[in-house]
Formats: C-alpha cells, sequence, structure tokens
C-alpha cells in the first residue's frame, strides 16, 4: 500500500517531529521507556488501574496487562499528560469529553506514527494489513484497523481533491473573485446537513485579515459535485483552524497562511471537524 497524499495534522506533525529529533525512526525504535525519556515522562509499573498525574509528569501502568494493551493504554495517558491540565474528574463534561477525543487521536498519531508507515511494505489484503501493523508496533488490531481505515480515508480525500485538478485543453473555470462559502451535501451521505464546506477567500482578505467569522445559519450557497472542479486547489482545514463562540465560527487564516504559505485561495473544513469545534465549546449538533 502507498498513500502519496496523505497530509498531516499539525498534532500529527508535532509527534513525527519530536520522534524523528530524538532519532526513534522505525518501530523497533519504539520502546516505552526510550519515548518517556525524549518527553521527559516518569514510566512506572505496579499492580494497579492505569493512570496518569499531569502535574508531576507520571504515567502508571499495570504491569499484569498484555503488552499491546499497556502499550495502547501508555500512549492515550501520555498525551494527558503532555497536552492537558485539570483533574478530569472534577472536570465540566464537555471538556473532559474535549481531552478524551485528543488523547484518542494522539494514541494513534504516536502509538503507529504516519512517516514510519509509509516506509513499510504493507500487505494488500486488508486483514493481512492489519495484522501486518499490529504486530509490527505491538498494538490491539483493532487499534491499527483503526489507523490504517483513518489513513485510508485522508488519502482518499486527497486523491478526490487532486482528481479534480483542471488539465491542459480543459475550459477555463470561473474561481470566485470574492469570498465565498458554499455547502457540498455529499449524495452518499446524510442530506440534512452538508458534508463538507468549500470556501474561497479574496486574496485581500487573505493577506490581512487574521480570522474570517462565519456562521452556519447564514444562507450558504449549495455547491454540486460537477462544480467542485472551480476548487481544486482545496486545501484541508483541521480542527486546531477551527474557533466557535456565541454562534459564530472562527476561521484562523494566519494559521492557514503560515502552514501552506498562500498556496491556495481555496480551503474544505470536514463538518466532522467543525462539530467537533463546536460541540467542544458548548453547541448542540444534530
Amino acid at each position: 500500500m502507498i498513500f502519496p497524499n496523505y497530509y498531516e495534522t499539525t498534532l500529527e506533525q508535532w509527534v513525527s517531529n519530536r520522534y524523528r529529533a530524538s532519532r526513534i525512526l522505525q518501530p523497533e525504535d519504539m520502546d516505552l521507556d526510550r519515548i518517556s525519556e525524549v518527553f521527559l515522562v516518569d514510566l512506572r509499573y505496579d499492580q494497579c488501574l492505569p493512570f496518569s498525574d499531569n502535574e508531576e509528569r507520571v504515567i502508571f501502568l499495570n504491569k499484569r496487562d498484555p503488552h499491546p494493551i499497556a502499550r495502547m493504554v501508555y500512549f492515550h495517558e501520555l498525551c494527558h499528560v503532555l497536552r492537558h491540565a485539570g483533574d478530569q474528574r472534577r472536570m465540566n463534561k464537555l471538556f473532559r469529553d474535549g481531552q478524551e477525543a485528543d488523547a484518542k487521536a494522539f494514541l494513534l498519531y504516536a502509538s503507529m506514527p504516519f512517516f514510519m508507515i509509509s516506509q513499510l511494505d504493507i500487505p494488500e489484503n486488508q486483514k493481512g494489513a492489519t495484522y501486518y501493523l499490529a504486530k509490527l508496533f505491538s498494538v490491539p488490531p483493532k487499534l491499527a484497523k483503526q489507523r490504517l481505515l483513518q489513513i485510508q480515508r485522508r488519502e482518499l480525500q486527497s486523491t478526490l481533491m487532486l482528481s479534480r485538478l483542471p488539465i491542459a485543453g480543459d475550459e477555463p473555470v470561473n474561481v470566485p473573485t470574492e469570498t465565498q462559502i458554499y455547502a457540498y451535501y455529499d449524495p452518499a451521505g446524510n442530506l440534512e446537513c452538508p458534508s463538507q464546506l468549500i470556501l474561497h477567500i479574496d486574496e485581500q482578505t487573505l493577506h490581512t485579515c487574521d480570522v474570517l467569522q462565519f456562521s452556519l445559519d447564514d444562507s450558504l450557497a449549495h455547491i454540486d459535485e460537477s462544480e467542485l472542479h472551480v476548487f481544486a486547489a482545496c486545501l484541508p482545514v483541521l480542527s486546531d483552524d477551527l474557533d466557535y463562540k456565541d454562534g459564530k465560527i472562527s476561521l484562523k487564516l494566519r494559521h492557514l497562511t503560515n502552514r501552506y504559505n498562500y498556496a491556495s485561495q481555496s480551503f474544505v473544513i470536514q463538518m466532522k471537524e467543525l462539530k467537533t469545534v463546536m460541540e467542544f465549546n458548548g453547541a448542540y449538533c444534530k
């Protein structure tokens, strides 16, 4: 399996950069004690339920747990130590759920880094690929399958976008000159709400504004699949690029320009990413 169009999220890039800088380059380098040293975390084993302490930067694992389970728990708790604050037992449910969602994403990225996976000769058969990754990275097959499906899904999204790039001989496309937000309803999905938002941002706004605000209550133009080629150069918006407050969605343009260096004026927001941000900030999403 080859994934030439896969894109890493900001969180995923951060994990990968730390691994590379510390010469953790292959699955056999991913010893938990070594990773703990890299992230300045104290790892201990005992006969107890696994837990972590953010302030003390310590992770306790149950020494009786099978090795793949212990590794899965370790990376989940590592996220809490590195990225979160507060005691979840006394935390608002929305914030607790947000931390757990972040830890689940971190777990996939940190336990099976894409830069390592991309160098492997993975079996083409889905089942074979799952068990190959599970064995190589010493994680449960269920987790390996989840990571593989995540990579394949993101690869497909990028490939579909790139497939719509115009080729020589095509008629010129009418790219909007003003900022416009379109709602795309995937025919194979839930037609009650869009599956993606396509944004074209005018050049002046992209160069001079830090944030673009809009609302889902605004009258968004619908876009058909036959029109998507106009926005073939769409680049993905990540959850870190979004914020939500008082019914308004904020798109952090500086994040996009710093990441993509003005490579495009068109961007795509996956509604799943947007709903996660909205729910984290207290909105109710259907």
